[in-house]
Parts: C-alpha cells; structure tokens; sequence
C-alpha cells in the first residue's frame, strides 16, 4: 500500500497553481496538523495494519510551510500506525525558501529518504513572472544543503512553456540542474488552469501560452538533454538515473492502491464490489471539525479499472504489460481492445510488442488523443 498526506499551505499562491492550497496563519496550521494526526490514527484501522506502507509521499501546497516539529509529529503518527517498509520511499516536497538547512537536517534526521525540491526555472525573471518565493540562488543553496543532510534520492521540478520562453532560456536552466545531478527530474509543460491569476493573465486559450510547435520543441530538447545526461525518460514528464524512478507515482499509474490523507486528498482502495475511489472533504472547516469526513467515494466498475489500466499504463515508456493485465483481469488485451490496437499501431501512434503496448514518440505528441481511444 502507498500513502499520500496532503499539506494544503503555501507561503503565497503562485500565479499557474490550481491546487488545493492556500497562505494561513499559525493557528489554522497548527489546528489543521491535530486534525491531519487525528485523521492518521483514524484511518489506520479501516485500511489493516497488517498491510505494508512501500511509499509515504507528503506534497501540497507546501509541506515545509510546516515548522520541523509539526513535520516531526506528523511522520511519527504515520510510524506508530502504519507498518512501513525497510525500504520504503519516504518523500516530502520541499520549497527552497522554506526548507533552510536545520529543517533539512531534522528531516533526513527523522527518516525521510526523499526530496522533491520545487525549482521551475533557473531564471529570476521566469520565477518572478510564475510568481515563485525564490530565487536560482536559493535553489542551489538547498540542493547543497539537502546533500550535506544526507539525502541521496533528490528529484527536482522544473516547468517547460513558460510565457516568453526559448530552446537557449531552458537549455541553460537543464544545464544548471545537470551540473548539480540530481537522481531524478521531473519536467512539466505549463497549462493555463481557470481560477488562477494566469487564467486571469492569459484567457481560456487553446494549447500552451508559447504555441503547440514551440512547447513541443522545447518538449523533445528536454528529453534529448537529459536522456544524453544519463536520464532515463521513463514515463512522459518523468526522467530518473537508473534504479531512482519514483515509486511513489509509477505505483499510481500502475493502479497500486493508495491511501490519501488530509484536506481533499483522494484514495484507491480494494473493496469487496471493485476499487473504491473516494476523496476527502475540500472544506477546511469541515475537515478540521471531523477529518474523517469524505466529500465523494466511487466503486470502480471492471471497465472503469480496465480503462484506468491502458491510459495511466501508457503514460509509462515501458508501456502496459499485456501479460500482468490477462493475469488481472482475465481476458488479453487485444479480447477488448484490438480494433482500437491496429488503428493506432496504423497511425504510428503506439508499438506493440510481444508482451507490451506503448506509445510511440508521435504517439506521446498526440497523447491524449491515444488516451481517449481506450476510453470505451
């Protein structure tokens, strides 16, 4: 089993974000972990101890808007109630203006194993333009620190199609972040999402703000650099040294089962109908008064799974794994879906192989358009 905790607090909201985060004041922090701990404790027993915790990520907003000791708490709830894995992949995601080095040192102190360092850009002005709290300098000083802790397993975010931005501006923030040589690097082209102040900024466009021919382009340099650097390009935005994928997110999109915790964070959990989908309340009034309460749960129909297996399966470069989908779910691939299969082999969009599907690099340009063919 896997967890998500979810900290919906930031220092300041950046201009593209749409997540479930917001400022907040000491106290609403501090009332907000209490009922985080209550809801940890609460949760432990519907789920059984008796399952093994493989992955703990802690994401947001911005877990280390925390102080150390309310992170402390909050992972020392987790121990006590879940069994977690020797090996397991412990992750937070860090801001580099929030996280300095003693708050580094205490989480690699206190076990987590991973970082996820939110860096977007190493250019002042693109930083500012996205509204981010800090500066290329400050980045580096939290890489340096997070090494000096101790943590050996650090992935590092950095946004593509950024307004204004060229193949030179993203190829010079890619070198900064692969002279340093973090172990994984997670690259996401910019989306204009409503309720944001670029929304506000740009207007309900079609495709990103640079243009389709550009994201692409800066798409493919990104790929090409850090496949060149040693990367392997495992899963569309996603690129690790070898052995350093995140096993947090390939178990989402390989359908493993998750428990999320906190303020509107969902679930996936096994159910005697099918997979049970709920997700927790939004509200946070609601939530700090009963942090048990759910907002909606869904029980996954056999079609529902089959479909979430070939879309999340194909975001992976390996692709699906025809032979563990006939062992899940008793009938091949091809039973459902071949019509649909030599289409798209036909259009150049995927490859099949002798015990896999996957996209093809056209067929990862014209993603969702294969997505949506398996969508029956």
């Amino acid at each position: 089993m896997q967890i998500y905790i979810h900290i919906p607090f930031c220092q300041r909201k950046c201009n593209y974000c749409d997540f479930l985060s917001a400022p907040a004041d000491g106290h609403v922090m501090e009332m907000y972990v209490n009922a985080l701990i209550r809801e940890i404790r609460g949760r432990a027993g519907s789920v059984g101890r008796e399952d093994l915790v493989t992955t703990l990520y802690i994401g947001g907003g911005t877990p280390t808007t925390l102080s150390a000791k309310q992170l402390g708490d909050i992972f020392a709830a987790v121990s006590q109630e879940y069994r977690l894995a020797a090996d397991a992949e412990l992750t937070i995601e860090v801001n580099p203006k929030s996280a300095d080095r003693d708050k580094l040192f205490f989480l690699r102190g206190n076990g987590f194993n991973r970082l996820s360092i939110g860096m977007q850009s190493m250019h002042r002005g693109e930083l500012e333009l996205l509204g981010r709290i800090h500066t290329p300098e400050d980045f580096t000083e939290c890489f340096e620190n997070a090494r000096h802790a101790g943590f050996q397993n650090i992935s590092v975010d950095v946004m593509t199609a950024i307004p204004g931005q060229n193949e030179q501006m993203l190829s010079s923030t890619l070198q900064s972040v692969i002279a340093l040589g973090p172990e994984h690097v997670s690259a996401y082209s910019l989306s204009i999402e409503r309720g944001t102040p670029f929304y506000e900024q740009f207007g309900d466009i079609e495709g990103p703000v640079v243009g389709e021919e550009t994201e692409r382009k800066l798409y493919w340099m990104t790929v090409d650099m850090l496949k060149m650097s040693g990367y392997r390009h495992y899963e569309i935005s996603n690129f690790a040294k070898p052995g350093y994928e995140s096993r947090h997110n390939t178990g989402y999109w390989k359908r493993k089962h998750y428990l999320g915790m906190g303020l509107g964070a969902s679930s996936c959990l096994p159910s005697a109908g099918g997979d049970e989908r709920c997700r927790n309340t939004t509200n946070l009034d609601t939530y700090l008064a009963n942090p048990l309460s759910r907002e909606e749960t869904t029980i996954l129909t056999r079609k529902d799974m089959i479909e979430e297996t070939m879309y999340l399966g194909l975001r992976m470069m390996d692709g699906v794994d025809t032979d563990a989908f006939s062992d899940r779910f008793g009938v091949s691939v091809r039973s459902i879906y071949a019509d649909v299969i030599d289409d798209l082999v036909a259009q150049g969009l995927i490859y099949e192989g002798a015990s896999s599907i996957s996209l093809t690099d056209m067929g990862i340009d014209y993603g969702n358009y294969v997505f949506a063919k398996f969508l029956k």
